[in-house]
């Protein structure tokens, strides 16, 4: 007698904030897709966030590999469905007179020019003289509609990072989707338990709706408080990309890609201009990084940009100046290669304040991180967070997971010990690493599964 199969199991991907929530979990998408039996559609609430992932970097092809359908919001609001990845993005781009419209738009009545009365009534009309020419667009593209409020009928369960449900642009899903078993993992890796989110002042509503894979125990008490997740219902995990099973996957699939980069590089991990690290502070500290790096010991740099971070825009501009598009190619270049290619290949890495540095421990290299908040009111006040020294800083030096550098000669200093010291270097900041995720092998194999045996719980 052959063995009854189980029904297909339906999920979605709730990706927000975007390609950060498909990263986190395409590990275990991957083992669920090897059982078999699951179909798994990807869900942009927010159009951008389609636009901002370059078609040719790692990330998305390999997102790619594991989507069933996309269904997407267009800029009109309207939700669409497409069976592709590349195919939602050929789609949705706006037009350029939108893209400048939108700006205009977003400067009257958000901008400094809001203050004046007519101008704000001005860009409210601009904004549905907009919204008609997108409106026109949409309905003469390839795009088919989608009615999203069907889908609740039709789906298991939903994966997400449940720390940025409560975001504007995904108020409608959050109310169709109520009753909804969720899946949460938070999206960008870090020192979550420092972080303000998950430190609130008065604990919310629990909830039983949610299974949370934490990447360290020390998030249980903010998921709970803040959250509202059952304590029952947190598992600690640890990091499922960090698997060796998962980096080998990656590796063996886009080492020898037709991209050249350099045979050894510091890596650059990019990161927009921002009000932490204005235009002018990050170009001269691009600048300090060219001289240590390129100048004093002659290594070279590779960049790999932010999805924000536009190169034919302010951020482009910055590193073409900085570095010196004379240089380009000769002693540094960008590269959309995925981090763990990068990481493996690169000396070490510099950061402007990124997750990617705890990747970079996983594969046993030390980050340095460089960002000056001293003296910035937004971030250099009495709720910062502070070094030693006394010095404002963000999460991942306030736990000691990079070496922190404020100025050229801190940075100088840093760089000098990876150099010569690289073990003793690396091991401080890697017993952080193990001592606040404990990371272990299996980790997505074991959410997989415990996926799979809560969806036939359900269906008891």
């Amino acid at each position: 007698m052959h063995k009854k199969s189980e029904p297909e199991k339906h999920m979605l991907l709730w990706c927000s904030p975007g390609f950060g929530v498909i990263d986190i979990w395409l590990p275990i998408i991957k083992k669920l897709k090897e059982g078999g039996n699951i179909k798994i559609d990807f869900v942009f609430p927010e159009p951008s966030s389609l636009l901002l992932e370059d078609k040719d970097s790692d990330l998305f092809n390999l997102a790619e590999q594991f989507v069933d359908r996309v269904i997407y919001r267009g800029y009109s609001g309207r939700w669409f469905i497409a069976a592709t990845l590349v195919e939602a993005k050929d789609e949705i781009k706006p037009s350029s007179f939108y893209e400048k419209m939108s700006i205009i738009v977003s400067r009257l009545i958000t901008g400094k020019a809001s203050r004046y009365f007519i101008l704000k009534i001005i860009g409210k009309g601009l904004s549905i003289v907009s919204r008609y020419f997108i409106y026109s667009k949409e309905n003469r593209g390839q795009q088919f509609l989608y009615d999203i409020r069907t889908l609740k009928d039709d789906i298991n369960g939903i994966f997400c990072d449940i720390t940025v449900e409560n975001k504007f642009v995904n108020d409608n899903l959050r109310k169709d989707f109520i009753g909804i078993h969720k899946f949460s993992m938070v999206h960008g890796l870090g020192a979550m338990w420092v972080e303000p989110g998950f430190n609130c002042k008065y604990p919310v509503t629990e909830r039983s709706d949610v299974t949370v894979y934490s990447a360290s125990n020390l998030e249980v008490d903010g998921y709970k408080k803040c959250f509202g997740i059952l304590e029952n219902k947190i598992v600690h995990v640890g990091i499922p990309r960090h698997d060796s099973d998962w980096i080998e996957f990656i590796y063996n699939q886009f080492n020898n890609t037709k991209e050249k980069i350099f045979d050894s590089f510091v890596f650059i991990i990019g990161r927009p201009a921002s009000p932490f690290n204005t235009i002018e502070r990050k170009k001269k500290a691009l600048k300090d990084i060219y001289d240590i790096i390129c100048v004093k010991h002659k290594l070279k740099l590779v960049v790999k940009t932010h999805p924000k971070e536009s190169l034919c825009g302010v951020d482009g501009n910055i590193y073409r100046d900085a570095l010196g598009l004379e240089n380009y190619g000769k002693t540094w270049m960008y590269s959309n290669a995925h981090p763990f290619i990068l990481g493996k290949k690169a000396f070490f890495s510099i950061s402007f304040y990124s997750g990617v540095v705890i990747d970079m421990l996983a594969i046993g290299k030390p980050s340095i991180e460089y960002i000056n908040l001293e003296g910035l009111d937004s971030y250099d006040n009495s709720n910062s967070l502070r070094d030693a020294n006394g010095e404002p800083v963000f999460q991942y030096r306030y736990t000691n997971l990079v070496l922190g550098a404020s100025n050229k000669l801190e940075l100088s200093g840093h760089v000098e010990s990876i150099l010569n010291q690289r073990e003793v270097t690396f091991l401080s900041l890697f017993s952080r690493y193990k001592k606040y995720f404990e990371p272990f092998e299996g980790s997505s194999g074991m959410i997989a599964n415990d996926v799979v045996s809560n969806l036939r719980k359900m269906e008891k």
